[in-house]
């Protein structure tokens, strides 16, 4: 588990807002955390381990057993962003849950979820031992509770698991487990899991948009793509900010501003990870490059600005030292290709 990992400060916005409820100060929420309100209030991203202080300060100046279920009632599919919006075009529970497992990156779950095929349906599983004990509860109460919120909002109308399943040292009383989920609850599992059935799984979602889906799902390629083969922890985090500001000129100063870092430990860093900043940099213009001359019909020019050149000139000579030809050869041989692939 990377707990440097960058991500939006929506759960924290969430654990904050449950605080307040049960007069709780954000400054109990936040000491030791490294965050601050104005920083939250500006929007700034933040990482794990800062969301994981949040979360035990929380539950160490509120011990109450269930606080994950009051919490998990504050998220629906918009609280996901971009992978929300995927999910709801998609055809079906499974193919939205197949959406989520490809960009997990993208969800606010802190914890490694797993799916499992079953022969009633499909276990959805969090696994606790990435967690202090002291957060295990809170976390993966939030978590089961979300999901039944989602599922409801993508299905338009109440989802109720077959099961649910709970491995956790302190557990709610079950009556609170029965209410909330409305189906069997069992408190001495060997997992934290959620069983969905076969009929919700492959019941047609509503609001399915194989367009939409398509779409939504090439933005969330977009983010992700490049990462997966990128195991080391700040060299991943490099990638994620460069993707998300693809478009402009971000160079190591900038990166290393927004990481936290200064740029000679930036530098150093990446180094020692074997991913130096100019190749990173590079693989994310090179992706963005040959979408925008895949996918549309931009000029060079406007290509080259996109990606943060000054000239067409300067980004064809790039672009030919990352594909070994011209952008123009590489965009007509992409033609050729999909004009071969129609006529078979």
């Amino acid at each position: 588990m990377n707990w440097r990992e960058r991500r939006d400060s929506t759960n924290v916005h969430y654990l904050l807002a449950i605080a307040r409820q049960l007069e709780v100060s954000p400054e109990q929420c936040l000491q030791a955390s490294g965050l601050r309100s104005a920083d939250l209030q500006a929007g700034e991203p933040i990482e794990l381990w800062q969301e994981l202080a949040v979360i035990r300060n929380l539950v160490a100046a509120c011990p109450r057993r269930g606080l994950g279920l009051l919490l998990g009632q504050q998220y629906h599919l918009t609280s996901l962003g971009l992978l929300g919006y995927t999910m709801l075009a998609s055809r079906s529970l499974a193919d939205a849950l197949q959406i989520s497992s490809q960009f997990r990156a993208l969800s606010l779950s802190i914890c490694p979820v797993s799916l499992q095929q079953v022969e009633e349906g499909v276990y959805l599983s969090l696994d606790q031992s990435v967690l202090p004990p002291d957060a295990c509860a809170l976390v993966i109460e939030r978590g089961l509770a979300a999901w039944l919120r989602v599922f409801s909002e993508l299905l338009q109308r109440p989802f109720v698991p077959l099961r649910v399943e709970f491995n956790l040292a302190q557990p709610a009383p079950l009556a609170e487990y029965l209410d909330y989920f409305g189906c069997t609850v069992e408190l001495q599992a060997e997992r934290n899991a959620m069983l969905i059935g076969e009929a919700d799984l492959h019941a047609p979602l509503p609001l399915a948009n194989t367009m939409t889906q398509a779409a939504c799902a090439s933005l969330c390629q977009q983010l992700c793509a490049g990462v997966e083969d990128v195991h080391t922890p700040l060299a991943r985090q490099v990638m994620q900010v460069l993707m998300s500001h693809a478009g402009g000129s971000k160079g190591a100063a900038k990166v290393a501003d927004m990481l936290g870092l200064s740029e000679r430990s930036l530098h150093r860093r990446l180094a020692e990870e074997g991913y130096p900043f100019g190749m990173l940099d590079a693989r994310v213009r090179s992706n963005l490059a040959e979408r925008l001359l895949r996918d549309t019909d931009l000029r060079l020019d406007s290509i080259a600005q996109q990606l943060g050149y000054a000239e067409a000139a300067s980004f064809s000579r790039a672009f030919k030292r990352w594909n070994g030809c011209s952008p123009k050869q590489w965009r007509n041989r992409q033609a050729l290709e999909t004009r071969v692939t129609l006529v078979v």
